[in-house]
């Protein structure tokens, strides 16, 4: 199953498979059980459709015909993606020649360890254009993106790598959140996408050992900043939906909230053990 309705005629996912354990992956714990989707989303309203993230290359050849089947009589496409990293936009190229993508808005990352703004608003320009003929136009932080009657914002959040933006969609009160909340596998990829409000609880161990996968640098931290953050995050806006661009869909306002208090949990959770101790690799010892 690679295409899912997740709200009819406005929101579906195409989503690839992976299998936990199956082989390495950097970025999900080696004990992952059960199958992991990767989902690129299509939003639509009348003519304008906005794919949200792309998918991986592998899957490319499931995505292409679910995507496809959301097109409908829309005239007007673009695609934003929540981080600039290969599981997010390795598809943009592919996705721009099947489905008639002409414009990708994009946001210029502001962390001043990353540089100047300018540096990273021209390096993400390039590199779009470069992958594909289309249109790149900057937005910011907070700036509205209008598909049909929907409504995307851009977020700046600290739960996140460098180069990543959620996107709040105020229609539908769906929340995108990148790698966050990516947490939820099926035992079968012919499971829905939808997680429904009436499964298991959320398990904090297992929402720890995939944050800290991705997300290593909350070890030994003090959890203070970023929990405000997804407070505040989450009393500004009424979500009925997270869709991660990796786990399930999260879907209920019940849901959503059980989820983000298990989150912070798991965040404690991580605060609380000790950084590991840190030596030079063996090739590099002893070398002044």
């Amino acid at each position: 199953m690679s295409l899912h309705t997740i709200i009819p005629g406005t929101l579906h996912g195409a989503s690839g498979w992976l299998r936990g354990g199956a082989q390495p992956v950097s970025w999900l714990p080696p004990d992952l059980r059960g199958w992991l989707p990767v989902t690129a989303y299509a939003l639509t309203d009348g003519t304008e459709w906005m794919a949200v993230d792309t998918g991986l290359p592998v899957h490319w050849p499931v995505l292409r015909p679910a995507l496809e089947a959301t097109l409908g009589a829309t005239t007007r496409r673009r695609m934003v993606n929540t981080r600039r990293e290969q599981d997010c936009m390795a598809n943009l190229h592919a996705m721009t020649q099947a489905l008639g993508i002409t414009e990708v808005p994009y946001v210029g990352v502001l962390n001043p360890l990353e540089l100047m703004d300018w540096v990273e608003a021209a390096e993400a320009h390039a590199r779009i254009e470069a992958m594909a003929p289309v249109r790149a136009v900057r937005i910011e932080v907070g700036q509205v993106l209008e598909v049909g009657r929907l409504r995307l914002e851009p977020l700046r959040v600290q739960l996140r790598l460098l180069a990543t933006n959620w996107f709040y969609e105020h229609t539908t009160r769906s929340l995108f959140t990148s790698e966050s909340f990516g947490f939820l596998t099926r035992d079968d990829p012919g499971q829905p996408l939808l997680r429904d409000p009436g499964e298991k609880p959320f398990e904090v161990d297992a929402i720890a050992g995939m944050l800290s996968a991705k997300f290593d640098w909350l070890v030994g931290i003090d959890p203070a900043p970023i929990l405000a953050d997804l407070d505040a995050i989450f009393a500004a806006r009424a979500v009925d939906r997270i869709c991660p661009c990796h786990g399930c869909v999260i879907e209920g306002p019940a849901a959503v909230a059980e989820a983000v208090a298990a989150t912070r949990s798991a965040i404690r959770l991580l605060s609380g053990r000790a950084k590991p101790a840190w030596s030079w690799p063996a090739t590099q010892q002893g070398v002044s």
